[in-house]
């Protein structure tokens, strides 16, 4: 799966986990997305097609429940949230597992918002 990383998970060795899950990540780092808002994020990914990877729930939530009640469109939100009890916490290998367990169940991802940590 394509999708853009928010700066929040922006990691080299996220990148490298992901591309051995057969991912292909784009670092919001690598595209100048670095400091920008979410909903400029959001924008930016929705331009190219993109899901947003991201830890950063709460904004993108919002963010979700704004363009679905607008009735609009984006390319899908995945969610790793973190937990205060790190065996709640998903690491980079786990990530990467959850988005193919996600991207195999055949669930739609455009339009969605999936919580990963209930991929593992």
């Amino acid at each position: 799966m394509r999708l853009l990383v928010d700066e929040n998970l922006c990691d080299r060795s996220l990148d490298v986990r992901l591309r051995a899950e057969g991912h292909e990540p784009i670092l919001a780092i690598d595209v100048g997305l670095q400091s920008f808002a979410d909903p400029r994020v959001l924008i930016w990914a929705i331009g190219q097609g993109l899901p947003v990877l991201t830890q950063d729930s709460e904004d993108f939530e919002d963010l979700h429940d704004l363009i679905m009640a607008a009735g609009g469109h984006h390319s899908g939100l995945l969610i790793v949230r973190v937990g205060r009890d790190p065996r709640q916490s998903l690491t980079n290998r786990a990530i990467g597992i959850a988005i193919s367990k996600l991207e195999s169940s055949g669930l739609p991802i455009r339009d969605q918002l999936h919580v990963l940590n209930q991929w593992r």
